[in-house]
């Protein structure tokens, strides 16, 4: 039970006191139990798990591969147009190193700009 005193508003003196019962019980758990788990394969072999692990592996390295080389070429490729327009960048600087390694040569079948002497 608590106790709780009920308080006259214009003397402030305690009327009565009120009891509110509380529904709270003791509670009390115990638990025990014990697992166990054993597994039997039902397929061919274990091999055969290892063989499409071992192609999955190979798979994924393929697609890391393909992934590098893909990258490789979209820089090839952004970096030769920006050259050919002009635009390269300062020396020296973080950003050149993202075109670092590229040439920009003049492509086969054109005629390299050169003079002739014209006799007369």
């Amino acid at each position: 039970m608590t106790k709780q005193n009920i308080y006259d508003e214009d003397t402030g003196e305690i009327k009565y006191v009120q009891e509110t019962p509380r529904f709270e019980k003791e509670n009390f758990n115990l638990n025990y139990g014990i697992s166990a788990q054993f597994n039997i394969p039902l397929g061919k072999s274990p091999a055969l798990c290892h063989e499409a692990t071992a192609v999955n592996i190979e798979a994924q390295k393929l697609l890391i591969k393909k992934t590098k080389m893909e990258i490789s070429l979209y820089r090839l490729e952004m970096c030769a147009k920006q050259a050919k327009l002009g635009a390269t960048y300062k020396p020296g600087t973080p950003e050149a190193v993202t075109c670092q390694n590229i040439i920009v040569d003049i492509p086969p079948n054109q005629v390299i700009p050169h003079k002739h002497k014209i006799e007369q």
